[in-house]
């Protein structure tokens, strides 16, 4: 059982990362940052709740940021059966896969062997014709598990290569990836077509939003992703962008994504925003994140869907959004509508209004008619978008039955929301 992992940023070692005691509870982990990277030239702290320092960071606030690396759900529960590691160990299971996590941060084992230059990834398709377990989900995640790939969320998803010829493939050991691949869902039939429709819309009103569309791989339509924690670095080859999600940021288990269940609030979001001095870009962002979230009624965005991004100069920025869903669009007995992150009292995501958002720009620091401006701004942009960004949809592949579903909900919820401002 391992107790001691080396952690490293940016192809950097930072730190160790190590728990004691049989029971490896959260009291029991210790981060460390190692000397000689504090006194190296322009150190990055791993987290805004890890800032750089030489004592020790040692239990729930250690646990917490390390922990929201991994998978949840149905995902965790099966990478964790497939490895015989017991589910609820976080620490094996990120000594297990956290050798390549969302962003530039990397956990290795101090007996782990460099990966060999010469490795051939697998292709995609041959082992997609292999795996799957019986639910049809976490069947990509199980792919990935070899490879020691941990992508934090509770989707079935594989990171993966896109290759100059748009061929779509499995990283070699240690390569870094290109791509988040994301297959439907057989417990929320249509998820990756109403993901696909968010993100669409997001682009087509100008939002920062990661690039997407439907492919197919294998005989399966699945929705491809590419990676916003990716750049081309200064020798032009690919490097990877430091990321944490705004739980992590905060201090808070990934456990408690959601409000109502002891998670941050949108005001705690704001004010992280303001403490960190991210300017007025980050704050406008913010805003646009709550607001067309409301927009295309995704009673899911919770604290790990808003991310900060960090390149080697240490400098922070709100990431470009992702898991973008008209959560309306499923059924009712399947998704929760109360909004994971609250906007004033609205009990619905599709019943948001005036007074709330009055309340919401007073909890999180926003002008009250700068608030209700945006929202009907981007409910009109995204009426206007609905069309064309359904059809290219459907003529990369998305079922037409569910974008014209998805495209039914939010024109309803958008124009309820313009309606509620009296505009």
């Amino acid at each position: 059982m391992t107790d001691h992992l080396h952690v490293r940023l940016f192809d950097r070692h930072v730190g160790e990362l190590d728990i004691s005691g049989e029971v490896r509870a959260p009291e029991d982990w210790r981060f460390t940052y190692a000397p000689a990277y504090l006194a190296a030239a322009q150190p990055v702290a791993l987290s805004a709740s890890l800032p750089l320092r030489g004592e020790p960071f040692v239990g729930a606030v250690a646990r917490n940021w390390f922990g929201n690396l991994l998978p949840e759900g149905l995902v965790r529960e099966a990478i964790a059966a497939r490895l015989r590691i017991p589910p609820r160990d976080d620490f094996e299971l990120l000594a297990a896969i956290g050798g390549e996590c969302a962003g530039a941060v990397s956990l290795v084992p101090p007996d782990a062997v460099a990966p060999e230059a010469e490795q051939v990834a697998l292709e995609l398709d041959s082992a997609l014709a292999t795996q799957g377990d019986e639910s049809g989900e976490a069947s990509l995640a199980l792919i990935g598990t070899p490879r020691r790939l941990s992508l934090a969320g509770a989707q079935d998803k594989i990171a993966v290569v896109l290759g100059a010829d748009g061929s779509i493939r499995l990283p070699a050991i240690g390569e870094i990836t290109t791509h988040i691949l994301k297959p439907d869902s057989l417990r929320l039939r249509g998820l990756r077509d109403f993901e696909a429709f968010g993100l669409a819309l997001a682009r087509a009103v100008g939002l920062p939003v990661a690039s997407s569309s439907i492919v197919t791989v294998a005989g399966h339509k699945a929705l491809l992703i590419e990676r916003y924690d990716r750049q081309v670095g200064a020798d032009g080859g690919l490097a990877r962008l430091h990321q944490e999600d705004f739980c992590q940021a905060l201090g808070y288990p990934g456990e408690l994504k959601y409000e109502a269940g002891g998670g941050p609030s949108l005001a705690q979001c704001a004010n992280l925003v303001r403490q960190l001095r991210l300017g007025p870009p980050a704050v406008q962002a913010l805003l646009d994140w709550v607001v067309f979230n409301a927009v295309i009624g995704n009673a899911d965005a919770h604290a790990k869907n808003l991310a900060l991004l960090c390149g080697m100069d240490g400098r922070r920025r709100v990431a470009p959004f992702y898991d973008l869903v008209p959560t309306i669009a499923l059924p009712e007995r399947l998704v929760d509508r109360r909004p994971a992150l609250a906007i004033g009292d609205a009990a619905r995501i599709d019943a948001v209004g005036a007074g709330d958002w009055r309340q919401f720009a007073e909890q999180a620091g926003y002008a009250a008619r700068f608030v209700q401006r945006r929202v009907a701004e981007l409910a009109g942009a995204t009426l206007d978008a609905m069309a064309v960004a359904g059809q290219a949809l459907v003529e990369q592949g998305a079922g037409q039955a569910r974008i014209e579903r998805a495209a039914a909900a939010v024109d309803r919820n958008a124009r309820r929301l313009r309606a509620a401002l009296k505009v």
